[in-house]
């Protein structure tokens, strides 16, 4: 398998103290030296001792095997080096550094000087057996490998070893080999492995090793080579999409960075002139030959005739007179090449005969490919050069920012007193945790969208009450103490009461009348339901139709209410979109059944402002004509519409209806004229709002009657008009008045009245919303997500009911016997009994739910307020000395351990008082707390609201309660337990006394246990202990801040509770190695910066020098 792939400069973290002194070696040879071609060779070098050889171009030869790449190479080389990759293995790319002979005089000069100083000893162990001859060789081919001088035949044979001791194992690494040629240019070359093709497995190894080396290395001036009469397009399928296709299916190479070259062109050319004559057809065959990139563009072409060597001169070892012999092929070759492009082919067009010409010779010329590659790899170097000085730039600059941050945090890791910055931690803990929990904490300034911050660290009630359920399986253990079942049952019953709730508002329908107050003029709206407005964007009048059918509203839909003005007889009508939840309905009074017709009987009368609006008013009602109260027919509502009745209005102190300042242009209005029916219209009423003559006639004999009977029941006097004016002066039924007490009586048709239906219910999205409101599903950090638990629990507090039901048997075992009486038994203390079964039951699960569900909201904030200052502290926002103390792992886990722990302390203390105070609640019963209820809200309505415009209803209710009340208690007492005669025995009694004790026990503890909540998870978290004479010297923290301390800043020893030094902490939070592994990469940052540097420099002078001249000129070396 492949290692990973070669280290970028961008990705370099690390380079050895030995590196960096090579490397400044490297820089001052570079800065000494006026040769380009010498300085590529130690540019080269100097950036491989950072691994980042691939960023210097070198050339590259690939290719399928036998197809002559190895005699390509060397005669790019400048010799027949005699080196080849055939017999070595394909398990590697080996790297060939090539350099003149005479760079060996150096070595040699080395050599002598050593030997003079009598370290001829030390010498024979570096320069075994026949490397000391080697360095004297002056026409041999001499290379380094392994740090060993040897021959090239030398170096095939450990190469093979090499390769063999790899097994499997596939390398991207290069093996570099060092070639001293006589008359050598400075050059790089990599030779890639032949590309096999003999079986699957050698295919797929080889092609594995060029994949690799192309993909690590994008800088590299690649030669492709095959056989020039070999057709691309009859390659088998895997090794065309190899080397054309685009990566990773295949190398993709491009033109600016890829040569093809042709071998054996001579017989090629004898092969193509047996069946074409004509240069068109030739460059046609040419072509076909060429290769094309992944995006269809033809790779630049060149077909050669090379040399080719007898194995006595392969043998012989004598570089010289094999490149003269190699020289005199080439040469002959090329005259030979020539003759068969000028003789053999003739053209069809004689005008672009000198172009194919030309054409032609360039393609199969020697000095055209050299110019081509010089022109290539030149082009490709400045380039690169470029380029990477660019980047090293960057990267220094980058470095520079690093070490100026890393000097500022070199001082936060060793603070002078480690006590000192846990204490300031924790403060700074606290603070954020009580702006979070106030909601001052701004979270829109956060590096991160605040909805997502909310989304991860945010909980809404659901998520508070399933971790609080989990929470409290794990803290009551016990089924008793905590059903595992309470709360899935909980959310069931949670489920039913909303279905209740949703079935109720079908009564939301077209064609219901509803009252909307409107702060903006200070009144009550009267409006209709219209069919919902929905918008059609189709003009067929089907669609249309189809949508006025449509009555029934969504349940998350707005009401379009109309509402009508009428002026100087013409009616307006507004219609406007209004939320359910601000809504009430009405139904007019001859529609309601006779059950709810008991007075007093409040009210709402249907009258018209001075603008001309249409409102309702509350009124009272002290008597109803008997005619209303007798059930006739179905047609009752005809009957009674229009029955004159009495009534008084509750808000005639207050507001006056003739100076209602409704504005006529608050709301566009349509225009609808006296055609339009008026929604303010009685039943029995003409469609234009107007009455019959005759009726009216009727209505004021009527008021001649009511009159007369209003003198002989109360002996007032009636007056008419003058005394009080009638608010609902703009319609045409005229309103009679007499004075009532401090009020006036008014006199009005029944249709006229509207009573609010009691079913009707306010919207809620979810169950949840319906128990603890609007924000109940959001996700919430602060008081409101403690509020919405303290909802929920109030509310199931007041849908709970005894579930406990005990056989008739035990019942009359728990009844107690009284002293000296044998008939009776006391019944009292069985009740007790009763309750307190049932309220150990579900009211305990609610509040240790309630209580866990705290628990895990303060969780949720304590995380969010942790990760909070561990951010502010790494940007630098608190102070300085924090910065090792937050990133020790050990403190950020127990930190956030002791969280989780203090939460769960807090659960387990709240339930606890919440348990006791229900259990000092149920252990001292009294039997008359419901008549004490009754009669403080007798004593709220009689204080606190004004009952001196309408009569109140405690007094009543509370009459009503104590008369119950007293007559159970008799019925309970006087009852004989063994006599069924009773339309209720007296199990019956007992379980009604059950349910209304109960009803007054959970009323009593309704409030102090949700006050319970807000003590345990927000006072006691947030503000500081107050004790009685307290010192001002003394500083108190709050709970939680003296839990952290207690637990963070001291242990306990022989059982005694002791503080821990500085040198404890520091070993415990492990600040010490720490700080050692931020040395060490302040350290390697360093290196890196300095290894950068020489880099830059190095770079900077070869890109100078090699815009000015030619780094590799294969040509000067080649002259044939």
């Amino acid at each position: 398998m492949l290692n990973q792939r070669r280290t970028k400069l961008e990705d370099l973290t690390d380079i050895s103290i030995e590196c960096i002194g090579l490397a400044k070696q490297h820089l001052e040879v570079i800065k000494s030296l006026t040769d380009v071609k010498l300085m590529y060779i130690h540019c080269y070098q100097l950036m491989k001792l950072g691994g980042l050889e691939a960023e210097v171009p070198r050339l590259v030869v690939f290719g399928q095997q036998s197809m002559g790449k190895t005699t390509l190479l060397d005669f790019i080389m400048g010799g027949p080096i005699g080196y080849s990759s055939t017999d070595t293995g394909t398990k590697q790319p080996v790297s060939i550094i090539m350099k003149p002979l005479t760079t060996l005089n150096t070595l040699k000069e080395t050599l002598k000087e050593n030997m003079k100083e009598g370290s001829k000893a030390n010498l024979k162990e570096k320069y075994k057996g026949n490397e000391e001859i080697l360095l004297n060789e002056t026409n041999s081919i001499v290379c380094k490998f392994n740090g060993r001088f040897m021959t090239i035949h030398e170096v095939q044979d450990a190469m093979r070893v090499h390769m063999q001791s790899l097994g499997q194992t596939i390398l991207s690494d290069e093996l570099e080999v060092e070639v001293y040629v006589p008359n050598a240019l400075y050059a790089i070359f990599v030779d890639l492995p032949g590309i096999k093709d003999d079986s699957k497995v050698g295919a797929e190894l080889t092609r594995s090793v060029v994949r690799n080396y192309v993909s690590n290395n994008p800088n590299d001036l690649y030669i492709l080579v095959k056989k020039a009469s070999d057709d691309p397009s009859n390659w088998p399928w895997s090794l065309k999409e190899f080397i054309t296709s685009s990566a990773p299916a295949g190398l993709g190479l491009t033109p600016q960075q890829t040569m093809v070259v042709g071998t054996r062109a001579k017989e090629f050319l004898l092969n193509e002139k047996t069946d074409i004559k004509t240069y068109e057809e030739l460059v046609e065959r040419v072509y076909k030959r060429g290769v094309v990139d992944s995006k269809g563009q033809m790779l630049p072409l060149h077909l050669l005739e090379l040399f080719s060597l007898s194995i006595q001169a392969k043998e012989s070892g004598d570089f010289l007179s094999n490149r003269d012999d190699m020289k005199a092929q080439i040469s002959t070759s090329q005259k030979q090449i020539y003759d068969l492009l000028v003789n053999s082919f003739n053209s069809t067009n004689l005008g672009d005969e000198d172009r194919l010409k030309e054409e032609l010779f360039n393609i199969f010329s020697i000095d055209s490919f050299l110019k081509t590659l010089n022109h290539k790899f030149q082009s490709l170097m400045t380039n690169q050069l470029n380029n990477l000085e660019r980047r090293l730039v960057r990267k220094k600059i980058e470095l520079e920012r690093q070490i100026a941050a890393m000097d500022g945090k070199l001082s936060r890791f060793s603070p002078q007193s480690l006590r000192e910055s846990i204490k300031q931690f924790i403060r700074q803990l606290i603070e954020v945790v009580h702006n979070m929990i106030t909601g001052n904490y701004t979270i829109m300034k956060l590096p991160i969208a605040p909805e997502q911050f909310m989304k991860i660290y945010g909980g809404n009630l659901h998520d508070n009450l399933q971790d609080g359920h989990e929470l409290a399986l794990n803290l009551f253990p016990m089924p008793e103490m905590y059903d595992p079942e309470f709360y899935s049952k909980i959310m069931k019953r949670t489920e039913v009461l909303y279905k209740k709730k949703l079935t109720m508002m079908d009564c939301i329908k077209p064609g219901r009348y509803v009252r909307y107050f409107t702060s903006r003029v200070n009144s009550h709206m009267f409006g209709l339901i219209e069919p919902p407005s929905r918008t059609n964007n189709s003009n067929n009048g089907l669609d249309i139709n189809f949508d006025l059918l449509n009555k029934d509203y969504g349940s998350d839909e707005l009401i379009n209410v109309e509402f009508i003005q009428i002026n100087n007889g013409v009616e307006t009508s507004l219609h406007k979109n209004i939320d359910r939840n601000k809504l009430v309905l009405l139904t007019p009074l001859p529609s309601v059944s006779i059950e709810r017709l008991q007075v007093p009987l409040y009210a709402w009368h249907k009258t018209q402002a001075s603008t001309g609006w249409v409102l309702v008013r509350p009124i009272i009602i002290d008597r109803l004509p008997p005619e209303i109260l007798i059930q006739k027919s179905n047609y009752r509502e005809v009957d009674i519409a229009n029955k004159q009745i009495s009534f008084r209005y509750l808000d005639e102190s207050s507001v006056d209806n003739t100076n209602v300042n409704t504005s006529d242009n608050e709301y566009p209005v349509n225009q609808r004229g006296d055609s339009g029916a008026g929604l303010g219209a009685a039943a029995g009423a003409s469609k234009d709002g107007k009455e019959p003559k005759d009726a009216k006639d009727n209505l004021g004999a009527s008021k001649d009657k009511f009159k007369d009977k209003f003198k002989d029941k109360y002996g007032g006097n009636t007056t008419t008009g003058s005394s009080q004016t009638n608010p609902s002066s703009g319609s045409k039924e005229e309103k009679e008045n007499v004075k009532y007490g401090d009020r006036y009586l008014y006199f009005t048709n029944c249709s006229e009245i509207y009573l609010e239906d009691k079913t009707s219910t306010p919207y809620f999205n979810s169950a949840l919303e319906m128990v603890s409101g609007e924000h109940a599903d959001s996700n919430l950090l602060n008081q409101l997500a403690f509020t919405n638990v303290s909802h929920w629990l109030k509310f199931h507090i007041k849908h709970m009911e005894p579930e406990q039901v005990y056989t008739s048997g035990v019942l009359y075992q728990m009844l107690r016997s009284i002293h000296h009486v044998v008939d009776r038994a006391d019944w009292e203390p069985l009740v007790a009994d009763l309750v307190q079964s049932n309220v150990r039951g579900t009211l305990l699960h609610a509040a240790r739910l309630s209580a866990c569900a705290c628990a895990a909201a303060l969780r949720r904030v304590l995380r969010a307020s942790l990760s909070e200052v561990f951010r502010c502290i790494q940007i630098n926002d608190l102070d300085h000395s924090l910065l090792g103390l937050s990133e020790s792992l050990h403190f950020q886990e127990q930190i956030d351990q002791l969280s989780e722990e203090f939460c769960r302390q807090k659960a387990l203390e709240c339930s606890n008082d919440m348990r006791n105070l229900i259990l000092e609640q149920t252990y001292s019963i009294q039997f008359d707390v419901a008549v004490d209820i009754f009669d403080s809200c007798n004593e709220f309505e009689k204080y606190f609201i004004n009952t001196n415009k309408y009569r109140g209803h405690m007094q009543e209710f509370l009459n009503n309660v104590k008369e119950n009340m007293a007559i159970r208690k008799r019925r309970l007492a006087m009852n004989d337990l063994f006599e069924k005669g009773d339309t209720k025995n007296s199990i019956e009694l007992i379980y009604e006394e059950v349910k209304v004790q109960f009803w007054a026990t959970k009323m009593l503890l309704s409030s102090p246990l949700t006050s319970k909540l807000y003590s345990h998870f927000i006072k006691n978290v947030l503000e500081k202990k107050q004790v009685l004479n307290e010192d001002p010297a003394i500083k108190l923290e709050a709970e939680f801040e003296e839990f952290l301390q207690s637990n963070i800043l001291y242990e306990f020893v022989d059982g005694n509770l002791v503080p821990k030094n500085n040198a404890k902490l520091s070993n415990d939070y492990d600040l010490n190695v720490k700080f050692d592994r931020f040395i060490q990469k302040y350290n390697k940052t360093k290196r890196i910066l300095e290894y950068v540097t020489y880099a830059l420099e190095g770079i900077t002078k070869f890109k100078h020098h090699a815009h000015s001249e030619e780094v590799v000129n294969f040509l000067s070396h080649l002259t044939l």
